[in-house]
């Protein structure tokens, strides 16, 4: 991995100010000299929570999903469980929390897969990806307020043609679908 001051070079922030603040996000408009003295601005940035993304698998071999509809695209999405990491929390504490609240799944051995940034020239935030083997269903969906959610299983083998048919289109979620998948090939 690069870091900032290596390459084209590091900007330097000369100002920045909050446009708007609720729970979910908040927009600011910063300021900043390139390495060849050019500034730009505005430079829009949405800083958002990190979240955690889950790719739960029982132990007969069936991936754990979620099927809701997603306002800002107008479409049932079918994906991972995931969920934003609250102040303060870990984000394996968020991925646990989260597949239980939306799936009613729990236990398993969780493996990290890293993380990823789904839009960083945008956005500020991480989303952490869990792989978690021999999940068990423990509970009812214990979901938010306005959340609507229908779990589907299936088979771990059909994951890859889920992402390809377009079925999977949350990037973070299609980054943990392709490096688990490629973690249990290594496992054999």
């Amino acid at each position: 991995m690069r870091s900032a001051d290596e390459g084209a070079g590091a900007w330097e922030k000369i100002g920045s100010e909050k446009l708007f603040e609720n729970p979910y996000f908040t927009l600011r408009s910063d300021s900043y000299r390139l390495p060849d003295g050019v500034v730009k601005d505005p430079y829009y940035v949405v800083e958002r929570p990190d979240a955690a993304i889950i790719f739960p698998m029982t132990s007969d071999g069936e991936v754990v999903l979620v099927r809701q509809y997603r306002p800002p695209l107008d479409l049932m999405e079918l994906g991972l469980p995931a969920g934003l990491v609250e102040p303060g929390e870990e984000p394996e504490a968020a991925a646990r929390r989260e597949l239980l609240e939306e799936t009613g799944y729990a236990g398993g051995e969780w493996e990290t897969l890293g993380a990823v940034a789904s839009s960083p020239g945008l956005k500020n935030n991480w989303a952490y990806l869990y792989l978690v083997r021999g999940v068990e269903e423990v509970a009812a969906p214990d979901l938010d307020e306005h959340e609507r959610v229908d779990v589907v299983r299936v088979p771990v083998g059909k994951m890859r043609s889920l992402v390809r048919s377009g079925e999977i289109v949350s990037s973070s979620g299609v980054a943990a679908v392709m490096l688990a998948l490629e973690r249990i090939v290594e496992a054999g």
